[in-house]
């Protein structure tokens, strides 16, 4: 665990201004507190670049070796200098609320400064012809790319979370012997290891909220359409969205009142009136003093620490205000991976992995088959990471058998994915609850290859079954810390609310924290 942060008062680093020693350091201040500061001069953003960059040095694949990111932007002091210079051209000038702020990025994201690797080894140098939306949000408010976050390769884990054939394994900075879920495992260990202020990720069946589950971080997964998915190496379009992991709520609103948008590249965009969303905007003055929320009792009874932390996490909604009301959910919601997820994921990720290929340089593999065929080839070659066999395997039978056109993958999207959605809409207005309260995922963090840890309990054949119903319905869904459990492992517990509905779930996030 990290129990050594790098401190400005040390002033071990010559570009840093000595303090006194009750100064926060940049990794004790949200995003308010650090553009104030940059703001106001009192900290520069060279200086901010080269607090994470030596904690990078530190921790990443030294030190603790939390392995959380992949690559670095060699340019990042540069902006960061550039940056400064024109503030101090126009000390009194109004900045983004992210300008000269560090960030990571998820690395199936595109950028044109670091290649997209999606970690894989296959795609190890591939450079993107453009940024990705959300990149291009944050770069026009003025951040600054730190570098880029390993993952699950290809955004799916195969029962090794937070591994890749380019990275490797990334570690929980909690507790070293366990994962940080997946598959934005490198983004949600950076922000909990304080190697950023805020990382961006993307969320198919569970991969912002899980990760940032068992770090101790907040990540929401957004209505489907409030943030643009283009430029992100694609999974499942029908479920596939693009996130941020902070180290609070406060954090996670300013982030999206910067990302949001609609992007005539991704068509969902036009579905949700995202300009009306102003996260930040009153959230301070949100309560849970008359709000009812419908706790769900389906997701318990695989980790008896988990449940007492949602349990205490009851208590402190009842003190803080809020009504609760039990609700079951019907069974069908317990088992959204076998019906829906699945079968729609394998019948798309052929056709628009595809697609993304085909936007690549021509080094690059054209074809699923072409990308099996060099990832079989450097398996054979025995040489650096290898991918995960099931990963492969899954890739392999998918490159062979096609089936975008399947009767059932047409069915789900048009009859069993809209029903869901009604039925869960009607659930929560029978009830009289403007949001679902429950267990992000129902384990800590799961114990690494190779590892042991012979306390680690988890029983559930899959621990993301509650983080799979924001996900097929559309609906949002922010996971906030909610306690700690033996092996010091964080876990949080998640408001799901209807779909628009954002701001709202925002809101009680913040509420429940109080902060």
């Amino acid at each position: 665990m990290l129990t050594h942060p790098i401190s400005l008062v040390a002033c071990t680093v010559s570009l840093f201004v000595c303090v006194s020693a009750s100064a926060q350091t940049p990794d004790e201040m949200n995003l308010r507190q650090l553009r104030q500061a940059l703001d106001e001069g009192r900290l520069t953003s060279e200086q901010l670049v080269q607090f994470y960059q030596d904690k990078i040095q530190h921790d990443n694949h030294a030190g603790e070796r939390i392995n959380a990111v992949i690559s670095l932007n060699e340019q990042a002091l540069e902006q960061a200098r550039n940056w400064d210079a024109q503030r101090a051209k126009a000390p009194g000038a109004k900045h983004g609320a992210l300008a000269g702020i560090p960030y990571l990025a998820k690395d199936n994201i595109d950028t044109v400064q670091l290649p997209t690797s999606a970690g894989s080894w296959v795609l190890r140098d591939s450079t993107p012809p453009r940024d990705a939306f959300v990149i291009e949000r944050l770069h026009r408010d003025g951040a600054i790319l730190l570098g880029k976050a390993n993952l699950s390769e290809l955004a799916a884990s195969y029962g090794r979370f937070g591994y890749s054939s380019l990275g490797g394994q990334t570690l929980n900075p909690h507790n070293l012997k366990h994962d940080a879920s997946g598959s934005s495992s490198g983004s949600a260990a950076a922000v909990a290891a304080g190697f950023a202020p805020f990382a961006l990720g993307s969320d198919t069946s569970g991969s912002i909220r899980a990760p940032a589950s068992v770090t101790g971080t907040v990540g929401l997964r957004p209505s489907l359409g409030l943030i643009s998915r283009s430029g992100v190496v694609p999974l499942s379009l029908t479920f596939d969205t693009a996130g941020v992991i902070t180290r609070n709520v406060l954090d996670q609103a300013i982030v999206l009142d910067v990302i949001k948008g609609a992007d005539q590249a991704d068509a969902a965009t036009a579905n949700i009136d995202s300009a009306s969303m102003k996260f930040v905007e009153g959230l301070e003055q949100s309560s849970l003093e008359g709000r009812t929320l419908a706790v769900v009792t389906n997701f318990m009874g695989a980790n008896a620490q988990v449940d007492a932390v949602f349990e205490a996490a009851r208590q402190r909604a009842r003190e803080k205000g809020a009504k609760l009301v039990e609700v079951v959910l019907p069974k069908r919601f317990e088992t959204l991976w076998a019906s829906v997820l699945g079968p729609v994921g394998d019948a798309e990720f052929l056709p628009q992995f595809e697609h993304y290929l085909g936007t690549l340089s021509a080094r690059q593999p054209k074809t699923l088959a072409e990308f099996v065929k060099r990832a079989e080839q450097h398996q054979e070659a025995q040489q650096g990471y290898l991918m995960n066999p099931k990963r492969l395997a899954a890739l392999k039978g998918l490159s062979e058998k096609p089936v975008a056109d399947a009767p059932l993958y047409i069915s789900i999207l048009s009859n069993t994915v809209p029903s869901l959605r009604t039925e869960l809409s009607a659930l929560m207005r029978q009830a009289g609850a403007e949001a679902l309260m429950f267990p992000t995922i129902d384990c800590p963090a799961s114990v690494v290859e190779g590892q042991r840890d012979p306390g680690y309990v988890c029983n559930t054949p899959d621990t993301y079954a509650s983080a799979y119903i924001a996900s097929v319905t559309g609906f949002p869904e922010i996971s906030v810390p909610a306690g700690v459990v033996e092996g010091n492992l964080p876990v949080g517990i998640s408001f799901l609310g209807l779909y628009a509905q954002d701001q709202n779930v925002v809101s009680l996030g913040y509420a429940f924290l109080g902060r």
